[in-house]
């Protein structure tokens, strides 16, 4: 599976390597040999996790394979797996998930893992915060279909604003961007939970060394 994952990662023809995968049953044979188990090694579970988001993260072409192959009720164990690697994998994929469409949105929200990732966002772990954040905020970017679903994360991301790690408040205040991009169901919740407040403090003294999360924060605000 390592192999398998770095052939996906690495190689300029990834692809290509994606599409055999998929073709060849790849999918099927990750449930078949119940290769998500929570009990199996972490490192085969990361390796696993990182191979599928990649194909998710590739294209949205391999977003109907990925459904087909029905690990929903793996994903939502292993996101609460004890191992922090692991559950920000878990979180990283349903970015990856939610990137290019709107397809999982139902899909996901049905199987609780919206609502998990909403809990990971005050996760222990830096990293799962980090990809917590970022797969609610993809969670709300192509439609409204999900506002009401993430309507308990706003003041959640409104406190990792002030968050030590810089992608963290960067994928925070662009998660707050994406919650009033399609409707002003959610602005409210914002102005209510300080949102305005907190994002024109990151523009104003954010030190984050790459300026990402000030130049969201004026985007994020710019949505408002």
């Amino acid at each position: 599976m390592s192999l398998l994952s770095k052939l996906i990662f690495n190689s300029e023809d990834s692809k290509t390597f994606a599409k055999q995968f998929v073709s060849g049953g790849g999918l099927s044979a990750i449930l078949k040999y119940n290769i998500l188990d929570n009990e199996n090694p972490e490192s085969l579970l990361v390796d696993t996790l990182s191979l599928i988001s990649q194909l998710a993260r590739i294209s949205k072409e391999f977003y109907e394979p990925i459904h087909q192959a029905n690990m929903y009720k793996e994903l939502k164990n292993l996101i609460e797996h004890k191992d922090p690697g692991v559950r920000a994998k878990v979180c990283n994929l349903i970015g990856n998930l939610c990137r290019h469409t709107g397809f999982f949105y139902d899909k996901l929200s049905k199987q609780g893992l919206i609502d998990a990732a909403i809990e990971r966002c005050t996760d222990p772990d830096t990293n799962t915060r980090k990809f917590a954040c970022f797969a609610v905020g993809n969670a709300g970017f192509h439609n409204e279909n999900l506002y009401e679903s993430l309507r308990p994360c706003v003041p959640l991301l409104v406190e990792l604003l002030k968050d030590p790690e810089e992608k963290t408040r960067a994928n925070a205040a662009g998660a707050l961007g994406n919650f009033v991009r399609n409707s002003d169901i959610l602005c409210k919740d914002l102005i209510e939970h300080g949102a305005l407040t907190q994002l024109l403090e990151v523009v104003k003294n954010d030190k984050g060394p790459s300026q990402s999360p000030r130049r969201i924060a004026l985007f994020s605000i710019g949505n408002l």
